[in-house]
């Protein structure tokens, strides 16, 4: 049980560290070792724990709250959320000050300038991830891409795919088929 909670607040507090631009930078690696190196959730639970922390109110960082209880329960949880708050706060702390006293620097600009395509690139290499890691039918596929397409192409909010998508799952439990 230590070991697993000295994986985890090590852990926790990397992903802490490299989540410039959010936690979806780092959800690639969240995915790599929760569920691959140790075995601690499926892909299916990961899928929900991410959706689950996407939907509730507060900060990002409730998937390794979820992930951490899955693999040692409260005390896992709690050390989680400790790994994923505390560097990040101290990180923020002491950066802030530092950074607005060099940010005409032209090195800091450069960093600045940078960043934005990491991000972007790491923010793809997750989405790719969780499309694998949910998608086992055409049909599954052909409704997330078909749902990606309706909010980029539309005013429509998102709360309403997400309403039609459990309606639609709903409908496929109550009758007995395996649509999605």
């Amino acid at each position: 049980m230590q070991a697993t909670l000295l994986h985890l607040m090590l852990q926790c507090a990397l992903w802490s560290l490299m989540s410039i631009g959010g936690n979806m930078v780092a959800i690639g690696d969240i995915h790599r070792y929760s569920v691959n190196d140790m075995n601690w959730l499926s892909d299916a639970q990961f899928v929900a724990f991410f959706a689950l922390s996407q939907a509730l109110p507060g900060p990002n960082g409730m998937l390794l709250v979820f992930i951490g209880q899955q693999a040692a329960g409260l005390a896992g949880a709690l050390v989680a959320l400790m790994a994923k708050l505390v560097p990040c706060a101290v990180l923020t702390y002491v950066g802030a000050g530092w950074l607005e006293r060099h940010t005409d620097t032209p090195w800091v600009q450069r960093v600045k300038r940078s960043l934005l395509p990491i991000s972007i690139g790491l923010i793809l290499a997750a989405t790719y991830i969780l499309m694998n890691s949910l998608e086992s039918s055409v049909t599954s596929l052909v409704l997330t891409l078909a749902s990606a397409a309706v909010v980029y192409y539309t005013r429509l909010n998102a709360i309403w795919l997400i309403i039609l998508g459990v309606v639609l799952g709903l409908c496929s439990a109550w009758l007995g088929v395996n649509w999605f």
